[in-house]
Formats: C-alpha cells, sequence, structure tokens
C-alpha cells in the first residue's frame, strides 16, 4: 500500500532531485522513496545508539532487577522484559509495530554487542 503526500520544494532541491534522478536512470519519486528510506534508517540507527548509551547509565540500577533477561528500552524506561529475546520481540512488536526499541540482554557489563534485525531488508538479486 503506498500513500501519496504532495510538497513544494524550493527549485534547486527540485533541480537537483531532477538531476540526480537523471543520472540514476530512475524517476524523482523512485529517487525520493530511496533517499527517504536511507535517512529513516539512518536516524533509526542513531536514535538505537543513543538509546543504548541510556541503558549503560542505567545499567547498575537495571541489574538487580532484569539479570540475565532481555529488556526493551525507549527512552530510557523499561517497556517490557523476558528471558527470551525473540519472545520479547515479538510482543513488542506486536505491541509497537515499528516503533525502534532497543532489546538488550541485561548482564553483568553494561559493554555487549547488539544486533539491529529488520525483516524488511532486501538481498541483492
Amino acid at each position: 500500500m503506498t500513500t501519496q503526500i504532495a510538497i513544494t520544494l524550493p527549485p534547486p532541491l527540485s533541480q537537483s532531485l531532477q538531476q540526480i534522478a537523471q543520472e540514476r536512470g530512475q524517476s524523482v519519486e523512485a529517487l525520493v522513496e530511496t533517499l527517504l528510506a536511507d535517512y529513516l534508517r539512518e536516524q533509526r540507527h542513531r536514535y538505537l545508539l543513543a538509546e543504548m548509551e541510556r541503558y549503560r547509565a542505567q545499567h547498575t540500577k537495571l541489574l538487580p532487577a532484569y539479570r540475565g533477561q532481555y529488556i526493551g528500552l525507549r527512552e530510557g524506561s523499561v517497556l517490557d522484559h523476558d528471558p527470551d529475546g525473540g519472545t520479547l520481540y515479538k510482543r513488542l512488536h506486536h505491541k509497537y509495530e515499528d516503533l525502534p526499541i532497543l532489546i538488550v540482554e541485561v548482564t553483568d557489563t553494561p559493554e555487549q554487542e547488539f544486533v539491529v534485525r529488520n525483516p524488511r531488508l532486501e538481498t541483492a538479486a
């Protein structure tokens, strides 16, 4: 499903979009869709990095209550928790849909590697 949104752009921006679209052999609409998707993905990533910083700052407070559990964190608040990260993901995704929520296992140290999963990513053909 697509939604049509009309926006008015200043001539320099409109001309730049038209030029880049022509160079890439795309329509302006396809180019704008790609640019917006890239921008939104980048903003989501930045948000999750900031959320990880909030997690680190609260780690000592969270550890006693959630050690060994996965937590869903948004704006520094625990939305939900579960011993199984996959179960927690499904529950949070059902309730909050596409809102960026950091899901992290509370371990003895706040430093850990995390993976952002996106089922919408497509493999290159």
